[in-house]
């Protein structure tokens, strides 16, 4: 056999079944998983991953041992869904050139007002982020920032430009956004940012 020869590790195998408890749950089994892991998602529902060699028999003892907390982030979700169908509904497309040029001049606005340089600017339909500044001071938006209010949008931005200068969030790099904001205006934005996670989970036939 030539030493260049590669063997792809197989597929994971993804089947479905309804609990009586928790509705329809995706089981996925990969050898790469080195433990039974659960995931919560708005419009997905219960994952459960399993390790090849862990049997249908322990992995529905799993469960069994998790109901309080499956259930209790199922009724989470199920809210997440329903404010996220409120807001999707009748929503206007919004053409990605507007998306693009309101949340990029925003940024050029923030980073002179407040002497922040970086070098450029990317938007991304991120799943679980906001946005990222990366070592070379690329700065990565979440196209979703759109939709939040004018105050959480500039902050988000600010946090991103921040991180041209501290990398981590360290308390220099706290500093930074204290110094412009207020550590209330700060600590506020953050808590309120969390009321507009629905963000990250658009109905199916919402998705933009």
């Amino acid at each position: 056999m030539s030493i260049f020869s590669r063997t792809n590790p197989p597929a994971p195998k993804t089947w479905y079944e309804t609990h009586p408890e928790f509705g329809m749950v995706s089981y996925i089994r990969n050898s790469s998983y080195t433990r039974l892991r659960l995931s919560v998602i708005p419009f997905q529902g219960l994952q459960v991953k399993m390790p090849s060699g862990v049997s249908i028999k322990r992995t529905q003892s799993f469960l069994n041992s998790k109901q309080s907390w499956i259930l209790a982030a199922l009724n989470q979700i199920h809210k997440t869904e329903q404010i996220s169908k409120q807001f999707f509904t009748g929503q206007a497309t919004i053409p990605q050139s507007q998306i693009r040029q309101t949340l990029t001049q925003r940024l050029y606005e923030l980073a002179d007002k407040h002497d922040f340089s970086f070098n450029n600017v990317s938007l991304r339909n991120q799943k679980s982020r906001w946005g990222s500044c990366s070592a070379k001071n690329n700065v990565s938006l979440n196209q979703k920032l759109y939709y939040l209010p004018e105050h959480l949008r500039d902050y988000v931005l600010l946090h991103e430009l921040a991180h041209t200068h501290q990398k981590n969030h360290s308390q220099k790099f706290w500093k930074i956004l204290h110094n412009i904001l207020g550590i209330n205006r700060t600590k506020q934005a953050r808590r309120e940012l969390k009321s507009f996670e629905f963000l990250f989970y658009p109905p199916p036939q919402a998705v933009k």
